[in-house]
């Protein structure tokens, strides 16, 4: 091997290692609070508001919180706090699922497979906007013959 190319090798490792290495030190860019454009929402009685809380927690973990105000005026507080390392936690609060898992592929992605009562019941795929004061959410359900929906939800940052 030349010199020039052991430089250039060894170049493309710290390159390689700083950018792993400041990459990890950044903060997820959906950390922080969102609330949902409930204006968007298209099905009967909306809620009158749905707000998340992403935050990192120790040890590569993240805490994750939701504040929903049904039509009705009842308020529902769910929470957990997971690891993306493909593991199931329990949540507390939540009518929709008691145990998920998540991963974040990226900076700007969190996906979110949950459950409820023993069984499948949804999957959520958020994914930042470029102007990055707004994220998409995906959520997949399945109607009681299995055959699978999408909605999605606009969020904004608050």
């Amino acid at each position: 091997m030349s010199r020039n190319t052991g430089s250039s090798i060894a170049l493309l490792g710290l390159v390689l290692f700083s950018s792993t290495f400041a990459s990890a030190a950044e903060p997820h860019a959906l950390t922080g609070t969102w609330v949902v454009d409930v204006s968007r929402i298209n099905q009967p009685n909306p809620p009158k508001s749905v707000t998340m809380t992403f935050a990192e927690a120790d040890g590569g973990a993240y805490s994750m919180s939701i504040d929903i105000e049904a039509h009705d005026g009842k308020i529902m507080h769910a929470g957990s706090v997971v690891k993306p390392d493909g593991k199931s936690v329990r949540v507390q609060g939540s009518m929709d699922v008691d145990v998920v898992t998540i991963s974040v592929p990226n900076s700007r992605t969190l996906v979110m497979g949950g459950g409820f009562q023993g069984h499948p019941s949804s999957s959520r795929v958020w994914t930042l906007a470029d102007d990055g004061k707004t994220m998409i959410e995906i959520a997949i359900r399945h109607l009681p013959d299995g055959t699978p929906y999408m909605r999605q939800f606009t969020w904004n940052r608050k």
